[in-house]
């Protein structure tokens, strides 16, 4: 997790919630293009294979990735 810039691991933690492209681009006001590419990084930086196995981490580590105790996602 220590090589994600921080606009990657909030993509990271949103990516846990489910959220489609198209929702997480709206959320953090970004294209969705953008958010593909974040993702395809965060994947390939994490030497996952799938979006789903990056997903699956988002939620196990988020307590620990997240500060905000009135975090939402």
């Amino acid at each position: 997790m220590d090589h994600l810039t921080d606009r990657e691991k909030e993509v990271f933690l949103l990516l846990g919630t489910g959220l489609g492209n198209r929702r997480l681009a709206n959320e953090l006001r970004i294209s969705e293009r953008t958010v593909k590419a974040h993702i395809a990084r965060i994947i390939e930086k994490l030497g996952h294979q799938t979006r789903l196995q990056t997903a699956v981490l988002a939620v196990l580590v988020h307590d620990a990735l997240c500060a905000d105790a009135d975090c939402t996602c």
